[in-house]
């Protein structure tokens, strides 16, 4: 891979991150607006809503199998290098899916988009090598913050496809010219044998998950799954053999570290379990169906602000508070209420406004946890491990957000008030899980152990190993 031009320096630390901030609001703001921008394009390409739920799970599923790898190779050559190349191939994913004519361009569009998920942990990891972890962590909170805003922003804006290309390149440009490169590297080689497998088993994981729930599609789904079962049980093989690792599977059986992707798991359940559920229930038409509140794209993207607000203002509040009331309590306090939001809502959903409340309690507890999360886990984890650490984490997230999708899919699908038409009872069930994920990570962030000096020994191991390395 060519090295890029060094970078003009930047004046100061907050000049670094306020590059970064501008690129996750670019990140929110293409998250945001393209689901939004999804039906029109299948009315322009004429294909089903069953093609719409295929371009996202392409995305999703690219997101899940490059984080790990991309932040290992960040870990590797650089995280600037890394993240310079995720935006250019975002650029392109989207210049194509402006272009496309018909279905698999999009898909191929969206597939090279999918990379967009590596931004973050690349940026983590370049905040932490600059600014250190302190400083770094505090950071975390802004950067979560813009990326909600930038979301607010997609969904109400709704910009066209070619502006979405544009934004990651504008991206790319900011970030040759005046990012700096991480100093660290973690020593070793890429492991191609682990990423392949690790690549393949994801691929066939995220197939059996959407294809769970589906009439006729057991047999397929069950061989999907063990063939997936199979894939990662030899790449976790591979890994503990393998003395430089593409991920380091250890780090998920830790002590330090393995409440807190634990975590992550549970927050992705939550977040992206009821997400299109609740947007289902409330598009659906009280006079065919007997619930629902008949919203239209404008209603329901309205009626998504006060989550994302919410967890926008949780986000960007919890480093003050963290330093007040200690992070783990808070953490905890996150997920009470995040559980609270999903119960008030399974208790009453007959109106627009019973949504707006919990809604935004919820997303203030999920803000709470989406900022204080990496930040507690950069502190676990050695200097030349921080790339892979959160990269991890991230992908857990993905990981959790699918199989939430699944199980909330073959929920929908079973409990039926006519064919073809949920009853009200599958979303209640859908809503009652997600507060019960949510109130299992309490006592899991309140057992959390606190870290001596803010790091852990493997922490300062990593970071003394970094400082003998030649520059």
């Amino acid at each position: 891979m060519p090295r890029p031009p060094a970078a003009r320096p930047l004046t100061g630390a907050g000049a670094l991150v306020g590059l970064l901030v501008l690129v996750e609001f670019f990140s929110g703001t293409i998250q945001g607006s393209f689901p939004v921008l999804l039906p029109d394009l299948a009315r322009s390409l004429h294909f089903d809503a069953g093609a719409q739920a295929l371009v996202l799970g392409v995305n999703f599923l690219v997101a899940g199998v490059t984080v790990p790898l991309g932040s290992r190779l960040g870990d590797l050559l650089g995280h600037r290098r890394l993240l310079l190349v995720t935006l250019a191939l975002t650029s392109l994913g989207f210049a194509l899916s402006a272009t496309a004519t018909a279905l698999p361009l999009l898909l191929v569009g969206q597939a090279l988009a999918g990379v967009l998920a590596c931004w973050l942990p690349l940026e983590f990891a370049l905040l932490r090598d600059q600014l250190g972890e302190e400083r770094g962590g505090r950071a975390v909170g802004l950067l979560v913050g813009a990326l909600t805003l930038g979301t607010v922003a997609g969904a109400v804006v709704r910009p066209g496809l070619w502006i979405l290309a544009a934004l990651p390149a504008v991206s790319l440009t900011a970030v040759w010219v005046f990012a700096p490169e991480s100093v660290t590297r973690a020593v070793g080689r890429f492991d191609r044998r682990g990423a392949a497998l690790l690549a393949t088993g994801l691929g066939l994981l995220f197939g059996g998950l959407g294809t769970a729930g589906k009439s006729g599609g057991v047999s397929l789904t069950a061989g999907l799954l063990l063939g997936a079962a199979a894939m990662l049980a030899l790449f976790v093989r591979q890994e503990l053999r393998c003395p430089t690792p593409t991920v380091d599977v250890r780090m998920l059986a830790r002590r330090p570290t393995a409440p807190v992707f634990g975590l992550s798991l549970l927050l992705g359940f939550a977040l992206y379990g009821a997400q299109s559920p609740t947007l289902s229930f409330q598009a659906a038409k009280p006079a065919e169906d007997g619930y629902g509140l008949g919203a239209d794209s404008r209603l329901l993207g309205l009626l998504s602000l006060p989550a994302v607000l919410g967890a926008m203002l949780g986000a960007l509040v919890a480093d003050r508070l963290a330093r007040r009331f200690g992070a783990r309590a808070l953490l905890a306090f996150g997920f009470a209420m995040s559980a609270l939001g999903y119960a008030v809502i399974a208790a009453s959903h007959g109106s627009a406004a019973a949504f707006v409340a919990p809604n935004a309690v919820a997303g203030f507890g999920a803000g709470l946890g989406l900022s204080l999360l990496p930040g507690l886990l950069m502190r676990r984890l050695p200097a030349d491990r921080t790339g892979i650490g959160t990269g991890v984490y991230n992908t857990l997230k993905t990981l959790a957000g699918a199989a939430a999708g699944a199980v909330g899919a073959a929920v929908l699908d079973a409990v039926l008030l006519r064919p073809g038409v949920p009853s009200a009872a599958a979303y209640v069930t859908i809503w009652t899980a997600c507060a019960l994920l949510c109130a299992l990570g309490v006592p899991v962030a309140l057992a959390l152990r606190a870290t001596p000096d803010g790091a852990t020994p493997d922490t300062r191991e990593g970071m003394r190993l970094a400082s003998e390395q030649p520059v």
